[in-house]
């Protein structure tokens, strides 16, 4: 089965999968919304060019149903640890995260920048 996958910085996805952090902050928008069963792959580095790749792993499909901008009074309200010290800056954008699915066992599997596609041989859940 073919996932479309995002990678995201570590420990984000364990924060997202605990239920500690509930959107994503990009500099971009996706070009299709709603994303819909996206696989979040955990990875080590920022990945800055769409050339850059890395091992990752793949925990958790989820939903982004909701992108809204990034503004400087949400980035006040919200814990330095979820934003991994990121600091406001105008252009952002959240992606709210909805209907998460911990993968019963974490994949091994590429990091990429942007939207990509993962290819799964076997059930993810």
């Amino acid at each position: 089965m073919k996932y479309q996958a995002l990678s995201i910085l570590k420990p984000a996805v364990n924060l997202i999968v605990n239920g500690n952090k509930t959107s994503e902050i990009r500099s971009w928008l996706p070009s299709e919304m709603p994303l819909k069963n996206i696989l979040l792959v955990q990875n080590d580095n920022y990945l800055k060019t769409e050339e850059d790749e890395e091992d990752g792993l793949g925990m958790a499909v989820v939903d982004f149903v909701k992108f809204s901008p990034w503004t400087e009074s949400e980035a006040l309200k919200t814990n330095p640890a979820l934003t991994l010290g990121r600091t406001w800056k105008p252009g952002y954008f959240e992606w709210h995260i909805e209907n998460i699915r911990k993968l019963n066992t974490p994949i091994t599997c590429k990091a990429k920048k942007g939207i990509y596609i993962v290819e799964v041989s076997y059930d993810l859940f």
